[in-house]
């Protein structure tokens, strides 16, 4: 979750720093078993993540975004070249089917054909939940999640088993397995797979991990999309759907509750407006044709650049220049290659430099607070805050884990607090601990770096 005020671009110069990161570990790993220089300079570097992320204007080929332009327009700031939306990639439903009559197996459900177009007959239009190549915690996590979440919410469900292989074997390890197994007799269907266009288009509502490949079918299928998000743009997908009416978002993935997904498979599967919103779209996307334009834009590309030779011309500029700036750049460490990275993007976008100048603020105040004695941040996962000291006066949010609180005053193990950074009501009075157990805690020095790379490390840290 961004902090208030905090711009999406600064979410993508974090994208960066990782990949950024990641390449300069496999070019020291490379260096470390001895590969030649020439192998070495092989590896693509962070210079060439970063022209390629932000300096599309200059690219050699173009970037073909294979999405709907009714879902999500070009934002301003984002550069007038170099890419194209083209609309969703997809095969009509009727194409689809002649390849399955012809004994193709890729748009079929298989063996479990007949299986489901009986289960789906039988009741009200089920739920499908299918979080593809998305797995974590356990496999049998995220059955129990599933199906949990269905009989909270009243409703039949088709489950497609993705990578993480559900089966009702995996609700096994769960405190109420027998009651879930008896609810899934009649309720759900487990699939190994099943085609999106044929699927879709037959449920009340789809539940995952809002894949922007994914959300194009459900969407263009004309069906509420639930998004369980677990990283990178999923986390704007899925505000984008709840924003726009098309459905919505929930926490991350990892961090989801049976109740959550219940009560959002429960009010999405059953507001018409949603709906309603949902096949207006999908009549857009209907309308665009984005695998012929893809085909018009890479036979220009093939016929102006290949042939021409202004590719070979471009390629070699934009390797150029790559290589420029990793040879005059060699003896930079990861820090000092990403502030360059970030005084450049500074330049381009304002808002990204108004923040960053902000943080900086930010951390000169935290540790001037922490030299005075007056910096708290939340240990626990969350932090209750009430508008007085009185354990029954008003809530006035939670605070975030990690999130730097400014002490105002303290009662005794009552602390009124101002938030600095992190996620959180601007102000409050909270309790340093719960039932015996801290939850809010004095802030040294030397801990400001380390509970930042700390809550870093922990973001992803449940996804296998």
């Amino acid at each position: 979750e961004l902090e208030e005020g905090c711009p999406l671009m600064a979410k993508w110069v974090m994208s960066l720093q990782w990949f950024a990161q990641l390449q300069l570990g496999m070019i020291q790993a490379a260096k470390d078993s001895g590969a030649s220089q020439s192998e070495v300079d092989g590896i693509v570097g962070p210079e060439y993540v970063f022209m390629r992320q932000f300096q599309m204007e200059e690219a050699f080929q173009p970037l073909l975004l294979s999405y709907s332009e009714a879902f999500w327009p070009a934002p301003k700031d984002w550069p007038k070249s170099g890419y194209h939306i083209t609309g969703r990639w997809n095969i009509p439903k009727e194409e689809q089917e002649e390849r399955v009559k012809d004994g193709g197996t890729f748009f079929s459900v298989g063996s479990e054909q007949q299986q489901c177009t009986d289960f789906i007959n039988a009741g009200e239009p089920p739920v499908y939940i299918g979080w593809g190549s998305m797995t974590v915690q356990s496999p049998e996590h995220m059955t129990i999640l599933a199906v949990s979440a269905l009989r909270i919410a009243g409703r039949r469900g088709i489950i497609v088993a993705g990578w993480a292989d559900f089966s009702s074997e995996s609700l096994d390890t769960a405190p109420n397995a027998n009651e879930l197994k008896e609810f899934c007799g009649t309720n759900v269907l487990f699939l190994k797979a099943a085609p999106h266009e044929w699927l879709f288009p037959q449920c009340v509502c789809c539940v995952h991990h809002g894949g922007v490949g994914t959300v194009q079918a459900s969407l263009g299928a004309g069906s509420p999309t639930i998004v369980t998000p677990v990283f990178a743009d999923q986390h704007d997908i899925a505000d984008h759907i709840t924003k726009n009416g098309w459905g919505h978002g929930t926490c991350r993935l990892p961090k989801l509750k049976a109740e959550e997904l219940g009560a959002a498979i429960k009010k999405v599967a059953g507001d018409k407006a949603i709906k309603a919103n949902c096949v207006a779209l999908a009549e857009k996307m209907a309308k665009e044709d984005g695998v012929g334009l893809s085909v018009q834009r890479l036979e220009r590309f093939m016929v102006e650049d290949v042939k021409t030779g202004k590719w070979a011309e471009k390629k070699k500029a934009f390797d150029d220049k790559a290589k420029a700036w990793r040879k005059k750049n060699v003896a930079l460490n990861f820090e000092k290659i990403t502030a360059q990275f970030t005084m450049d993007l500074n330049k381009r976008y304002p808002p990204l430099r108004a923040w960053h100048e902000k943080s900086m603020e930010q951390f000169s105040s935290l540790f001037l607070l922490a030299k005075s004695k007056k910096l708290y941040y939340v240990k626990g996962s969350s932090c209750l805050a009430r508008a007085g000291e009185k354990l029954k006066s008003d809530e006035v949010g939670r605070f975030r884990e990690y999130a730097f609180v400014e002490l105002l005053e303290q009662k005794g193990s009552r602390l009124h607090v101002k938030r600095i950074k992190g996620v959180g009501p601007d102000e409050g009075w909270v309790s340093t601990e719960v039932k015996g157990v801290e939850i809010v805690k004095e802030c040294a020095e030397l801990d400001i770096l380390r509970l930042q790379a700390e809550e870093l490390a922990k973001t992803f840290a449940d996804i296998f």
